[in-house]
């Protein structure tokens, strides 16, 4: 019976992990989600949008609050960040999510102007996660986080591919700080990591990028109908792991007959 016990656990245990696996696999698909809960604080700042204000129709400026959502799925708690000024998520509601990886086939919008993300801003953004979001967990890194993520998603970048947050030239897209305590830090932070991501003029002189993508982590995009569309950093499945795993069970019973 000893034996009988540790093999449904060990069988458990694996399916466990396979479905893990699955579940941060880049392949699409559909998530559920409950509630949300924004752990680490938020900050607020200020936002021009030469095209459509958030909550406004035209050109203008508004106070947005930034910061880290932790979304209730039915894949478990995934650490999220908005890429959707002009809807909203709200607590302890039922939402459908489409789950995919985000590609220059994924669509964000503009007030009412649908765009795609293009090949650089996947770039960035990939750079932005992988490195950022492995950051301590703090009120200003997750804040700077999500700031430099709107960045990046609405403002245009600089020839370099480098992004200046608070320029107002040309006048399309953005920041100030606000009389929050922690705008400024969090500005700061976001601009740094900015140029960590896509490198930066120092005077006369071009500072590379020190952050890089990598194999093992990409970037999940959910999105929902008139729902706040969301990123977040995944792992793709190991599909040879999975295999392997499936081999595995597969095999137990058999083991399971030899043993007896």
């Amino acid at each position: 019976m000893k034996s009988v016990g540790f093999g449904l656990k060990a069988a458990v245990g694996i399916t466990g992990i396979i479905f893990g696996l699955s579940a941060g696999s880049a392949a699409a698909g559909t998530i559920s989600a409950t509630t949300y809960t924004m752990p680490n604080g938020t900050t607020t700042v200020q936002i021009y949008d030469g095209v459509r204000a958030p909550e406004s129709f035209g050109p203008g400026s508004t106070t947005v609050t930034a910061g880290q959502i932790n979304l209730q799925t039915s894949i478990g708690i995934l650490q999220t960040y908005c890429v959707d000024l002009f809807d909203y998520i709200s607590p302890a509601t039922n939402y459908t999510f489409n789950q995919n990886a985000l590609t220059t086939a994924s669509q964000y919008s503009n007030g009412s102007i649908n765009k795609n993300f293009t090949a650089a801003q996947v770039s960035t953004l990939t750079r932005l996660l992988t490195n950022a979001a492995l950051q301590t967990q703090s009120l200003v890194n997750t804040t700077a986080l999500q700031i430099a993520i709107w960045e990046v998603e609405y403002d245009t970048a600089l020839s370099t591919g480098a992004y200046n947050l608070d320029a107002t030239a040309p006048m399309d897209f953005y920041f100030t700080r606000t009389g929050d305590s922690n705008s400024l830090a969090a500005m700061n932070q976001a601009q740094a990591y900015l140029n960590a991501a896509t490198g930066y003029q120092n005077d006369s002189t071009w500072v590379a990028a020190t952050w890089l993508s990598d194999s093992t982590h990409y970037v999940g995009y959910l999105t929902a109908v008139g729902v706040q569309n969301l990123i977040y950093l995944a792992t793709p499945e190991p599909s040879t792991a999975a295999i392997f795993g499936l081999g595995v069970i597969g095999l137990w019973p058999a083991r399971r007959r030899q043993m007896i």
